[in-house]
């Protein structure tokens, strides 16, 4: 494990906690206790395509009252509300589903609501507004108690009720009394996830701790148990993917949609990694974006057919023009093996 601890991401966590206690969320939102345990957690499948690089499918809560969408947004991202009406759409028309929809969003701090860029009416009347089909929730705005009175179990979501640089001794206490509730309320075979999820928002919340620390303070260690790896890694994933958007952001304010979605699939730490430093330093966007087309490429080539030569790579990244690139992504995907893709790649540089 790396020495030095990067933003971890939540929106892992969040998934794992709404299907550990997914009715503890609800009653955030103001779904009385009788209705929300009633609700179950499961995720619409596309199977013709993947609707987010982590996540095969749309999750959601759902009973026969209906069904609810909710977003854990613990980073900056302007399309968060834009991102939750669509997911909400894809869904039930993907299962022709006619019922009622609660769909909300989680904040873990006031500046991501701040950042996220309002729905606009679709039309020049007033009452066509998607902004008030659903709920926000700022967890910045509670207090540990507050959430407590909501339900005892949401003792997970502490950590955001507490400032971002709450002193070590502060949050060795808390960690203490989180870790006593939580095998408290929590039956013996949840204690362990609900624990990993809790490291994990410590970890996301106050970013001058290490993850032995937490480890310490939740008397467990993160990396002995599977889901906290993956959870841990794909959390390393997304915070890369955020730094990259955000440098680009900084540096040209506008960033085309497709960019990001093509950041947002890369799933590979080392080429996000090489990424945010070209963000930093390259000309323009236009440039940024056939250094990304290369990363994916490359990346395609090796996910489908393992090895890449060296000199195939090294000719990939000598390519300056984007359509010859986008060409030969769409080969990449097409071709049976790499020879096919080689004879091909062979006309398209000469």
């Amino acid at each position: 494990m790396s020495k030095t601890t990067p933003h971890r991401g939540t929106d892992e966590a969040f998934l794992q906690l709404m299907a550990v206690s997914g009715s503890s969320v609800l009653k955030l939102f103001g779904v009385p206790t009788e209705k929300a345990d009633k609700y179950h957690f499961r995720a619409v499948v596309f199977k013709e395509k993947r609707i987010e690089p982590d996540v095969e499918g749309i999750p959601m809560l759902e009973s026969e009252e209906g069904r609810v969408f909710i977003e854990f947004q613990g980073y900056t991202d302007k399309f968060i509300r834009y991102r939750l009406m669509t997911e909400v759409l894809q869904a039930c028309q993907h299962d022709q589903y006619e019922g009622k929809v609660l769909a909300g969003i989680v904040y873990t701090d006031k500046a991501f609501q701040k950042a996220a860029l309002s729905i606009k009416s679709f039309s020049e009347t007033e009452d066509c507004q998607f902004k008030a089909c659903f709920q926000e929730i700022v967890l910045t705005d509670y207090t540990e108690k507050q959430l407590q009175n909501i339900d005892p179990k949401l003792v997970v979501l502490a950590p955001f009720t507490l400032p971002s640089k709450a002193d070590k001794i502060t949050l060795v206490e808390k960690s203490q009394q989180w870790y006593k509730t939580v095998n408290k309320l929590y039956s013996i075979d949840q204690q362990q996830s609900i624990l990993n999820i809790l490291g994990l928002f410590i970890l996301n919340r106050f970013r001058d701790i290490s993850d032995k620390e937490v480890m310490a303070m939740l008397h467990f260690d993160l990396m002995d148990t599977v889901a906290g790896r993956q959870v841990y890694e794909k959390g390393l994933i997304e915070e890369a993917r955020n730094l990259v958007t955000i440098a680009l952001e900084e540096r040209f304010e506008m960033v085309p949609s497709q960019i990001i979605e093509h950041i947002r699939a890369i799933t590979r730490h080392d080429a996000l990694e090489s990424l945010f430093k070209y963000a930093l330093r390259c000309p323009g966007i236009s440039g940024f974006n056939e250094m990304l087309s290369k990363k994916r490429l490359i990346i395609t080539l090796e996910e489908r057919f393992g090895h890449v030569p060296s000199l195939i790579a090294d000719q990939i990244r000598a390519i300056n023009r984007q359509e010859v690139l986008d060409n030969l992504l769409k080969q990449a995907m097409a071709c049976s093996d790499l020879s096919s893709f080689k004879k091909i790649f062979s006309k398209a540089i000469e």
